[in-house]
């Protein structure tokens, strides 16, 4: 089983954002998504949970087509696929672990004490035991950021989006998340997909890197593989040349 993006097609007005974009992020690896900012790496990551519908295309989550689901089949599938938003997305108002629990009193049946303990598994997972009280604005940077995680994976999903996770973050503690990424597909067994534009991220993360390039998928590959590359395009972004990309950037 898989996540699968066929030929997807998006536009907002008259900006054509995707323009044939397929994808295949296999059961058990890390996949890196590439690309300069602004090509549609946060769009094409949306269609996946439904919170985007393609002009045309499809999305395949195990085999299910994600435009025909019900209102509670795409419930369903939001608790097997985790999202870690770009800025957390944290609520301001709730504490860490309200926070952190939001998805799971989307879940019928589970008690107060089931919640609580998922929390706490969660939070120890990203290495913020005992935080279950504090608020956002008591949270530095990285914190916010793996608490964001814990949230995605309280759920205990299949699959994580991870969307920049390491945007704005310093060296340390973006190695810090990259381990805990890592983690998660160790401990957890999770299937990710992230989207990064740093390739020191990429490479340290990924078991493939694709990159989107002018509303398609350019290049897919290992890390040994894009390294080699002989497109200009690829180098251009991966080497940090833009007179090799050939466009303003």
């Amino acid at each position: 089983m898989s996540i699968r993006l066929v030929d997807i097609h998006k536009s907002f007005a008259d900006k054509q954002i995707l323009q044939g974009f397929s994808l295949e992020v296999q059961e058990g690896e890390t996949m890196a998504l590439i690309g300069q900012s602004g090509v549609g790496k946060s769009v094409a990551l949306k269609h996946i949970v439904g919170l985007l519908i393609p002009d045309s295309g499809e999305a395949w989550v195990d085999g299910e087509r994600v435009t025909e689901l019900s209102r509670s089949e795409l419930y369903e599938l939001r608790r097997r696929v985790g999202y870690v938003f770009q800025f957390a997305a944290l609520f301001d108002s709730m504490s860490v672990g309200e926070n952190v629990g939001m998805g799971l009193r989307r879940i019928p049946g589970m008690t107060e004490e089931e919640i609580r303990e998922r929390v706490r598994e969660a939070l120890a997972l990203v290495d913020l035991a005992g935080f279950e009280e504090r608020y956002p604005a008591e949270l530095s940077g990285g914190q916010k950021k793996r608490a964001g995680l814990a949230r995605a994976i309280a759920t205990h999903p299949k699959y994580v989006l991870y969307d920049e996770p390491t945007t704005g973050l310093d060296p340390v503690t973006k190695t810090v998340i990259d381990r805990l990424i890592l983690r998660m597909k160790d401990e957890l067994g999770v299937t990710g997909l992230v989207i990064t534009h740093d390739m020191e991220d990429a490479y340290r993360i990924a078991d493939r890197i694709a990159m989107l390039y002018q509303g398609k998928v350019r290049f897919v590959g290992t890390s040994d593989e894009i390294r080699r590359s002989e497109d200009p395009v690829v180098r251009g972004f991966i080497e940090g040349r833009p007179e090799l990309i050939g466009e303003d950037v």
